[in-house]
Order: structure tokens, then C-alpha cells, then sequence
């Protein structure tokens, strides 16, 4: 990896960050009857800029573009895909109850996407659609189809879902929205390399946004009477029973060879520190650290 495509691609993330900090300072402020469409266009905005920008400053020699296509679908690998959204979901929703309880927060946070999009008082059915849909295809065709596909070609597998399991969590900035982040940016992370498409992250995404409106509303409607006192528990027997679907189908996609397998690329550490070292990342990083540790932005 060069050290200016490494240095643009970290400044793609450096502004994409920032873009969603300012998001988050604005909205609150906004005084409107539909706060979510402003919302779903902020998300949008602060993940295609980047986009645009990696193409105007990447040179067309670096290989970084998504495959629209995928290589391959069947029903065994959407139902494990659907499988997997579902478990990673409820267990995100034990974690996030679990930082809830250790905080002594006000409320849950149930974040389905990296901005959070608040909602009015009339919702229309196509606004839930597109809150839903939006930001699973532009986060992870960002994220997943971009950043992923790219630190692909210069970096083992371990290191590269590492590493966009820990900058896709980094982008919440909030400490306690970190656990729940790390464990759905993992999976949405490992679906798209055994599947070889972000495709399936994007359909994951979806599937996880939408069960967590549900939550959400759930939460709302039926706090006052306790829910919260066996709803937990209740994620976790989902979570098993999703989980052992997903593991049933995963035996007959390993019989059909549908995973793909580790691989390792010569001079991985190189392009790691390469990466990881040059004054986007950092300058990254200290942006993390004053927003979601000390709190001074």
C-alpha cells in the first residue's frame, strides 16, 4: 500500500467523522414536522462525501471500487445471512440493555444506524421504509463496499475485518454505544468477506435496522409496564434459536464450498502500519478520543 492512497483513503474516514458529529450537533436543533427525512439525508451525506472525494483523489491504478454484482446467490446463503442479522441483533440488544444498566442511563440506546435519525410525531410508512433502507445501503456500500474492499488487496483477512470492525464502531462516537457497534460492524464485516459482497451486509443491515424500530417502538409502548424485566431474556432464546439455524445452514454451505477461506497477502504489516500510522488515522483517532472519552467536541 502507498503512503498518499493510504493517507486518502484515512482522510475519507476523518471527514466522514466529522460530517457526523456536526450531523449530531444539528439535528436536535432542527424544528420540523419530519426530523427523520432530515436525518436519513444528513446519514446519506456524511457517507457519500467521502465516496465522491475517494474517487476524485484515488489514482485509477488502485483497485478500491466495489463489485455491484455478486458472484453468487442462493436461498441457503440469504436465509444465513437473515439468520445472523437476527442473532447478532438480539445479542446487540443484551449488550446495549447491559450499558444501559451499568451507566444508569435515561434510555436504551437502540442506534440502527451510525447517525442516530430521530422521528416526529406523524411518521409516514415510507419514512420508516427509507430509514430502514438508506443508511444500510450507503453505510455499508461505504464502509464495506469501499474501505473493506480496498484494505482487501493489501492485507490479510484477520487484519482487515479487524480493523473495519474497530473504525466502523469508532464512528458511533460514544463509549457506550462501542461494545454493541463492535459486535454488528464484526459481523456485517465477516458476512462480506465469506460471501465475497457487501450485498449481504447491506441486506443484514436492513434486516437489523428494522427489528430494532420494532424494539424501539416496544420499548416505548410498553416500558411503563416493565418489559424490560423479561425482554432480555427473551433476546437471548432468539438469539440461540437464530444462531442454530444459521449454524444448520452454514453445514450445507460448507459442503458447497459457498465460504470463502483465510487468506494472507504479502507485506499485510507493512500496509497495516502504513495505514495506521500516517496523520489521517491519527488525527482520526485524537477526534475520537476528545468526542466519545473526554468530551470536549
Amino acid at each position: 500500500m502507498k503512503s498518499k492512497s493510504a493517507l486518502r483513503l484515512c482522510l475519507s474516514l476523518f471527514i466522514c467523522f466529522a460530517l457526523l458529529i456536526g450531523a449530531q450537533s444539528f439535528l436536535p436543533n432542527i424544528l420540523t414536522l419530519y426530523p427523520e427525512w432530515f436525518g436519513i439525508l444528513l446519514d446519506f451525506a456524511a457517507m457519500f462525501i467521502p465516496i465522491v472525494l475517494l474517487h476524485v483523489l484515488m489514482p485509477r491504478k488502485e483497485n478500491f471500487r466495489p463489485k455491484l454484482k455478486p458472484s453468487h446467490i442462493s436461498a441457503e446463503m440469504l436465509g444465513f445471512t437473515l439468520c445472523m442479522a437476527l442473532g447478532l441483533s438480539f445479542i446487540r440488544f443484551d449488550i446495549e440493555y447491559l450499558v444501559y444498566r451499568i451507566t444508569g442511563a435515561s434510555e436504551i440506546n437502540l442506534s440502527f444506524s451510525l447517525l442516530t435519525i430521530p422521528f416526529g410525531n406523524s411518521v409516514s410508512f415510507f419514512a420508516i421504509l427509507a430509514a430502514i433502507l438508506v443508511p444500510a445501503l450507503i453505510e455499508e456500500f461505504y464502509l464495506r463496499g469501499y474501505i473493506q474492499t480496498f484494505l482487501s488487496e493489501y492485507m490479510s483477512t484477520r487484519q482487515v475485518i479487524g480493523l473495519i470492525t474497530c473504525i466502523s464502531a469508532m464512528l458511533y462516537g460514544s463509549l457506550p454505544a462501542l461494545p454493541g457497534g463492535i459486535i454488528f460492524a464484526f459481523g456485517m464485516s465477516w458476512l462480506t468477506f465469506v460471501f465475497g459482497s457487501f450485498w449481504y451486509a447491506v441486506i443484514a443491515h436492513a434486516v437489523s435496522s428494522a427489528l430494532f424500530l420494532f424494539l424501539n417502538w416496544l420499548l416505548g409502548k410498553f416500558m411503563v409496564y416493565g418489559i424490560l424485566r423479561f425482554l432480555p431474556a427473551l433476546c437471548i432464546i432468539f438469539a440461540l434459536l437464530f444462531f442454530y439455524i444459521a449454524l444448520r445452514l452454514a453445514e450445507r454451505l460448507t459442503l458447497r464450498q459457498a465460504f470463502r477461506k483465510l487468506h494472507y497477502v504479502q507485506h499485510s504489516d507493512y500496509s497495516f502500519t502504513k495505514f495506521a500510522s500516517n496523520a489521517a488515522a491519527l488525527a482520526f483517532l485524537f477526534v475520537f478520543i476528545a468526542k466519545a472519552v473526554i468530551g470536549i467536541i
